[in-house]
This record gives C-alpha cells, sequence and structure tokens, in this order.
C-alpha cells in the first residue's frame, strides 16, 4: 500500500468520524426543537410534518431525550447488598511470576 493509499485512508476515516459527529448533533438539535416546540403548545402532528417524520417517531424522540433515573448511592448499595456478594474469582500467576519465586 502506498503512502498515497493509506493518506486517503485516513482522510475517509476522518471524514466519516466528523460525518457521524454532524448527524449525532442534528438529532440532539432537532430533539431540542421538539421539546420546546411541544412544550409550546404545538400538536405532535404538526411537529411530524414539519420534520417530516411519524407523530409516533415525535413522541419517541421527546422520550429518547429524557435522563435516565439515577440512584442514590444508598440505593445502589441496597441493591449490592440484596445481589449478595461474589467471591473474587482466584488470581493465577503467569508461570513467569511463580518460577522466579516472586508469588
Amino acid at each position: 500500500m502506498s503512502e498515497d493509499d493509506l493518506r486517503r485512508v485516513a482522510v475517509a476515516a476522518a471524514d466519516k468520524e466528523a460525518a457521524a459527529f454532524e448527524l449525532d448533533h442534528a438529532d440532539l438539535t432537532l430533539k431540542e426543537a421538539v421539546i420546546v416546540a411541544l412544550e409550546h403548545g404545538t400538536p405532535p402532528e404538526v411537529i411530524a410534518e414539519v420534520a417530516d417524520l411519524e407523530p409516533e417517531d415525535v413522541i419517541d424522540l421527546v422520550h429518547g431525550a429524557e435522563e435516565p433515573a439515577l440512584f442514590t448511592l444508598d440505593e445502589t448499595l441496597d441493591q449490592l447488598d440484596a445481589a449478595g456478594t461474589p467471591e473474587p474469582a482466584p488470581i493465577t500467576l503467569p508461570p513467569s511470576v511463580r518460577d522466579a519465586g516472586l508469588a
């Protein structure tokens, strides 16, 4: 593979990453705009028509934009206690360490 081939691959990969970032940004911008429009009383059917989406997709956008519920530290510790503490896996040293007498 020549230096030009490698450069073309690197540029194509960078272009793909940039396009993925732009798509993620556009998705987030659309979600935010839909939420604001709904908060201002715009019916989902109107938003769907303007955004070329199905009304169900408008609702899905809103639900997908919500942050998942977070547990408090106490709730997390309670859940871990209820699940039981698993036994730690035994550590197996590589032969070179065992043979060197370092264990």
